[in-house]
């Protein structure tokens, strides 16, 4: 009767480890298709990425290099006027009086400028005109945007 029992527990240990490996082997698999269709889509982004920037440096020397330029938006701060001093304190210290406005110059990036309009409804081949870049690159930022939000 023990000897049945050992002869079960052995069909049973054979079957559990066959069925381990060969799940271990499709997770394998699956892995390494997910890595090869990442690695191809990298691959093809990064070709359309170099094709417009040749385009674009045939564009730009064929206007004589101009450059696009990035808009700045600039901030004027309103005029700070210090508080008066308290007249129970020592008056060795005063604090100064500044009478000139302050300037706050903000570079907005590119990520974030496309992320903007994207959000006011524009489509990619508008977003890649009005800002002076590639579609993929569009693309890109928006899809990678879109991924980090999930």
């Amino acid at each position: 009767m023990t000897s049945f029992l050992f002869i079960i527990s052995f069909l049973l240990h054979i079957i559990s480890f066959t069925a381990i490996f060969a799940l271990n082997k499709q997770l394998v698999a699956a892995k390494s298709t997910n890595t090869s269709e990442i690695v191809s889509l990298m691959e093809s982004y990064l070709e359309e990425i170099k094709n417009e920037n040749q385009i674009l440096q045939e564009e730009l020397s064929k206007t004589g290099g101009k450059s696009i330029a990035n808009p700045v938006i600039s901030k004027e701060a309103e005029t700070i006027n210090s508080p008066s001093i308290n007249k129970d304190l020592d008056n060795s210290f005063q604090i100064p009086v500044i009478d000139q406005k302050v300037h706050d110059e903000i570079e907005v990036s590119l990520p974030s400028r496309i992320l903007k309009l994207h959000g006011e409804g524009s489509s990619v081949e508008e977003i890649a005109r009005k800002l002076g870049c590639g579609k993929t690159e569009v693309e890109l930022i928006i899809k990678f945007h879109e991924k980090s939000n999930i």
